[in-house]
């Protein structure tokens, strides 16, 4: 028997011979797993989907559980597939069966887990082979070594094979099986029926006893049931021929690992060579091949993974493309019901931060759901932050996650100006579901926007966005008609869970999502301003089936052109929708389509014009169709100047398209005809109406998300799927030119459906999903990411009512998983890891060692012949300056435009032209253009400002939004700029912050520290960073007791991309000294005797940090915070926080705003 010093088992990879594919893994024993310690004897029945209890009161675990550090075991890999023998009338049965098995050969011997072509890692008990499947070859490999090579496989229903390998060590308490099957010998045959690990020592003497060595193997003997026979299978109702056969012994030999032979096991290139197998790693050829995370040249090094088997991966994919997978607090939920048309888990929508290299996406966690009884308290979303690389090739980073309990599931998600996140986020309120009428798929949940602040990660109540269910209209904004449906096919096929998008111009949220009316499919549509009120008391106990004011918020609606009566809730058997805002139109772009073709509007936010004109469901739509081609199916659309480009599968294939702000069709572009159907099944077959698949996606490359240029030098990034399902990356310019070679992703990345994709800051573009893998390459080259079938969905249980008010309508998410994966596109002029800064750092840093001052404020940056960016050499948006023509006559007449600006940064001058900015984040990058000057306009020493809560829109307050004590500044009229009013400060010793009024031009210096704002339009507030000073002058590394005094125990190393983000960093922990700071290194120093020396290295700054007692007290407050908070998160303490326009003349500018 197999011996093993603990019962669980798990399965592993076993050995990986070049010449055998692997798949499946099975069955190995942690020893603190709980579920297994001290089991004597564990079971495995195969192509079971359930456990059974057989007639000795035995459980045999079921082949669809995947292993985890703690619980018993399972398969690694992809899960395998199910078997039944129940072929033939009268129906076949094998000839011989274990007499044990009598009263239960259905159930252990009629079935067998299968895989075909690959390999599963099991440890075989019991094997009756497949009619016309016989005569292939199979190696059985325990902990790593062959202990029987080229099993040949019998014919079907005929005998059972049964191998009894005993005296088998385990390896930290595990033992790993593998099943190979040969591809070359009749493409491969890797199946069982039982597996059986017994503890026991039988045979562990004797034989053994006289093998002296067996080198990396170990010695065993196999006692065996292997007949060769013909294809003369047998039938039910005969007697057993068990008693028939003898047991056939195997003497007691070294067992080796493959690539290893000899008596002893001391043959071959790898005899020697220690890979920590099997867990680890194989040897192949002389050297270690690591799996699954393992690193080391001996592969000893173990992955960190978490209770779920999730360990940190990254895949560099090429120059340009990464895909990091990070391992979330909770498995990740699959779709309710429809897995087929999401293509992916349950929505995993991103967003971009404005500023920071950070990303945040909402998701589901796996959790039951759907009880009569509940109280709307079921599931929970969570809003996760992602961290990004500050140069390509490096892996994103998990930061910190937020939970929202009580909401089932999440769907769009958008940005605020200063930092707040909002997601959708739908509740199960069951009084809705048992009111519906027209049946539980179409039964209404309750959808609400969850919040969060981004630099503190502090949730706010959620609140309700649309309708409130009921038969009867009682109050404003009630009723069934758009309802957000709890699993209606059609209607989830249009929209997913919903998008959400932000207007910052209008600070409102809006909804759009696939509805019903009854058992009518359609859309519905709400916006809600950001500071809307709440709903009356009155207006409140009008509702029929209200959800509890202590579990959400309930808001005044607003209106406006956009709304109507169909908008809010119609029936009009929407099909497709995509929509994005547009900063310059400041209004939302909406494509959809419902029986014909694809058709363009505009929201009405603001005014719209031409074929756009006048707003509404019914009017100002414009047909994507030209000539004889007519678009099927809407996908992607962002701003292109003043009009868009459009995305959209058409009859000639994925189209990329401009239209005007008039609704005019300027360019019409077919970039690939072959176009992937949407699959219905995991079998791939598509779905009856021959659907296109809506993998068209497209997103802005080299710039931010909120970018409105477009152009020969823009760059949009497009992907597509063609019909054999292969997956396609092509960089576009603003003409739908092709201006890069197009990138087969299929083996690499995926993306799900109703899920757009996300443009950083530094203009990487990224999306956000989870997987499993194509193992066999049906959709695909094998072992890539499964994109027909990526995920299951939640099974839902119709029943579930009528079974007990406890059960649930959708239970877990079968092979559910934690890990997240990242996918992210870096633009050509972000720099690799193998340079030392990012363009845009590069730019800011040459900025601030080659400026020249003029003396009169303005400083030259970067030299002569520089237009002014934002983030980086590409980022020119609009929004970032205004052009003025009084000063477009010389330099001088352009300064004096700067200095009529109450806000200005600095400006752009080239004949004829004037630009001012007034970009929050200030200048922080140039591009080379001839006859082009780009100044700053800084006061000296203004880097030391910090915006709060993102600075521009905010009054200055003390310890909370309330405290305004006239004790707490001196007031300044008459101030005419934001620079007078910083230089007021600069003068002043005392000084702690400024609050800048620009429409009454007065000036508060304060001398209390600032640790608070309030939202006050015409008003901006900074705080002064006074705690810092450099350490025995610039270009020196901080060190301990001496200049060779650099323990890593004195600093934390936190990826950060400027000097002030590493400020910020330190100044969000109590017990920081000082900081060293290097081009996108930040080394927080927590050493108690402080920084005592420094070492000279040039590119490198040493500042000792002495906080006030007012700060000091303000971080004692915040301790509470996690310690992954402080850790992960620190650069990033204020909401929205941009940097001071001054911030960047140091040498240490960032590549990336903070």
């Amino acid at each position: 028997m197999v011996a093993m010093a603990l019962g669980e088992v798990r399965g592993g990879p076993g050995p990986r011979p070049a010449d055998r594919a692997l798949a499946k893994t099975w069955n190995r024993c942690p020893e603190d797993a709980a579920e297994a310690a001290g089991l004597a004897w564990v079971g495995i029945n195969g192509g079971f989907d359930e456990d059974y209890v057989d007639s000795q009161g035995r459980l045999w675990h079921h082949t669809h559980e995947a292993w985890t550090p703690t619980n018993w075991g399972g398969w690694m890999g992809s899960e395998p597939r199910d078997y039944s023998n129940s072929w033939g009338s009268p129906r076949m049965k094998c000839k011989t069966w274990p007499a044990d098995y009598d009263q239960d050969y259905e159930a252990l011997l009629h079935h067998y887990s299968i895989e075909h072509g690959t390999n599963q890692t099991f440890r075989v008990y019991n094997f009756c082979e497949k009619q016309w499947h016989g005569g292939g070859k199979m190696d059985i490999v325990i902990n790593g070594k062959v202990v029987k090579k080229d099993y040949i496989t019998k014919c079907h229903h005929t005998r059972t094979d049964i191998y009894h390998f005993k005296c088998i060590p385990t390896l930290a308490g595990v033992i790993e099986v593998s099943i190979q099957g040969d591809p070359e010998v009749k493409g491969g045959q890797a199946r069982f029926s039982t597996l059986e690990f017994e503890k026991s020592s039988e045979a562990c003497g004797g034989a053994c006893e006289s093998v002296a060595s067996c080198g990396k193997g170990f010695c065993s003997s196999t006692t065996f049931y292997d007949y060769s026979s013909r294809c003369d299978f047998g039938s039910e109702g005969m007697v057993n021929e068990f008693d028939l056969e003898e047991a056939l012994e195997a003497a007691a030999s070294c067992k080796c690992d493959a690539d290893v032979q000899g008596e002893a096991c001391e043959l071959g290139a790898c005899a020697a060579v220690s890979c920590n197998e099997p867990f680890g790693g194989f040897c192949l050829e002389g050297k270690c091949q690591c799996i699954d995370g393992h690193t080391g040249e001996n592969c000893e090094v173990a992955p960190d993974i978490d209770r779920f088997g999730c360990y940190a991966q990254h895949e560099e994919v090429s120059e340009f493309l990464t895909v990091s997978t990070v391992c979330l607090p909770e498995l990740i939920a699959g779709p309710a019901r429809h897995g087929h048309i999401f293509r992916g888990p349950s929505p995993m929508n991103a967003v971009a931060d404005k500023t920071q290299p950070n990303i945040y996406f909402s998701w589901t966690a796996d959790l039951d759901y759907g009880k009569a009884a509940s109280a709307g308290d079921e599931g929970r979303v969570y809003v996760s932050k992602l961290r990004l690389p500050s140069q390509k090739g490096q892996p994103v980073l998990l930061a910190e996650s937020e939970a929202f309990d009580g909401f089932a599931r999440a769907g769009g998600i958008d940005m605020t100006e200063d930092g707040q996140v909002g997601t959708l986020c739908a509740k199960y309120w069951h009084p809705w579901v048992e009111n519906t009428g027209k049946g539980v798929h179409n039964a209404a949940m309750v959808l609400a926007v969850c919040e969060l602040n981004t630099t503190s990660m502090t949730k706010k109540k959620p609140w309700q966005i649309g309708k409130q269910y009921q038969a009867e209209e009682t109050a404003p904004n009630t009723g069934i008609w758009g309802s957000l449906p709890l699993s209606a096919w059609f209607a989830q096929r249009s929209a997913g869970y919903g998008y959400l998008v932000y207007s910052p111009a209008h600070r409102s949220w809006t909804a759009w999502y696939g509805a019903t009316v009854g058992s009518h499919t359609g859309f519905a549509m709400h916006t809600y301003h950001r500071d809307a009120p709440a709903i009356s008391a009155e207006d409140y106990e009008k509702y029929t089936y209200p959800v509890p004011r202590d579990q959400l918020e309930l808001r005044s609606e607003a209106s406006g052109p956009w709304r109507d009566h169909h908008r809010t809730g119609t029936g009009d058997h929407q099909a497709s929708a995509a929509l994005s805002y547009h900063p310059k139109l400041q209004d939302i772009g909406l494509q959809k389509h419902t029986h014909g073709a694809v058709y363009m509007q505009q929201y009405g936010l603001s005014a719209t014009e031409g074929a756009f004109a006048p707003p509404g469901h019914k009017t100002g739509r414009l047909e994507l169709s030209v000539g004889n081609d007519t678009g099927l199916q809407a996908n992607a659309l962002r701003p292109c100047g003043e009009g868009w480009l459009v995305g959209i599968i058409a009859d000639s294939g994925n189209v990329c398209a401009k239209v005007s702000r008039l609704g005019e069709i300027l360019l019409w572009k077919v970039i690939e005809a072959s176009v992937g159907k949407m699959p219905c099944g995991s079998s791939g077959k598509n779905c009856g109406d021959q659907a296109p698949g809506r993998m068209l996606r497209l997103a802005h490359l080299g710039v931010d998300s909120d970018s409105s240029n477009c152009g020969p030098e823009q760059r949009f990034l497009m992907g597509f799927e063609k019909l054999d399902k292969s997956r396609w990356l092509v960089e576009l310019d603003g003409d739908c030119n092709e201006v890069s070679e197009r990138s087969d992703v299929t083996q690499h990345t995926h993306w799900p459906l109703y899920q757009d994709w996300t443009t950083t800051a530094e203009g990487a573009v990224a999306w956000v999903t989870s997987w499993h893998i194509d193992r066999e390459g049906r959709w695909g080259p094998a072992g890539s990411p499964n994109g027909v079938w990526p995920y299951d969905p939640k099974p839902m249980n119709e029943d579930a009512h009528e079974e007990s008010p406890e059960t649930p309508l959708f239970g877990p998410t079968p092979d559910a998983t934690n890990a997240a994966k990242i996918t992210v596109y870096y633009p050509r002029s972000m720099a690799t890891k193998s340079s030392t800064t990012s363009t845009a750092m590069t730019t800011t840093v040459s900025a601030s060692t080659s400026s020249s001052s003029t003396g009169d404020g303005f400083e030259e940056v970067d030299g002569l012949g520089r237009a002014c960016r934002g983030a980086h050499e590409n980022d020119n948006s609009g929004s970032h300056y205004q052009v003025v023509a009084s000063g477009s006559g010389s330099l001088e007449a352009c300064k004096q435009a700067c200095l009529l600006e109450p806000l200005c940064s600095g400006l752009e001058f080239s004949s004829g032209r004037c630009e001012v900015w007034t970009r929050p984040g200030g200048i922080r990058a140039t591009k080379a253009l001839d006859n082009f000057r780009c100044l700053r306009y800084e006061p000296p020493g203004a880097s030391s400002f910090q915006p709060m809560d993102g600075g521009l829109g905010r009054t200055c307050r003390g310890a909370n939004a309330n405290d305004n004590s006239p004790s707490y500044y001196s007031i300044h009229e008459n101030v005419d700029s934001l620079f007078e009013c910083k230089a007021l400060c600069l003068k002043n010793a005392e000084c702690k912050g400024i609050e800048y009024g620009f429409l009454l031009r007065r000036c508060e210096v304060w001398t209390r520290a600032v640790q608070a704002t309030e939202s006050v339009e015409g008003f901006a507030c900074w705080a002064r960073d006074t705690g810092f000073q450099f350490v025995n002058g610039g270009d020196q590394a901080c060190r301990g007791a001496h200049s060779k005094d650099n323990s890593a125990n004195y600093y934390t190393v936190v990826r950060e991309q400027s000097l002030d983000a590493c400020k910020l960093a330190c100044t969000g922990r109590t017990d920081c000294v000082g900081i060293e700071y290097s081009a996108g290194r930040c080394e927080v120093w927590t050493r108690p005797e402080g920084i005592q020396a420094t070492f000279p290295l040039k590119g490198f700054s040493c500042l000792r940090y002495q906080p006030s007692a007012s700060t000091a007290t303000a971080l004692v407050q915040k301790k509470s915070r996690s310690r992954s908070r402080h850790f992960l998160g620190p650069a990033f303490l204020q909401t929205g926080y941009q940097p001071s326009v001054t911030e960047f003349t140091e040498t240490e500018g960032a590549a990336t705003e903070l």
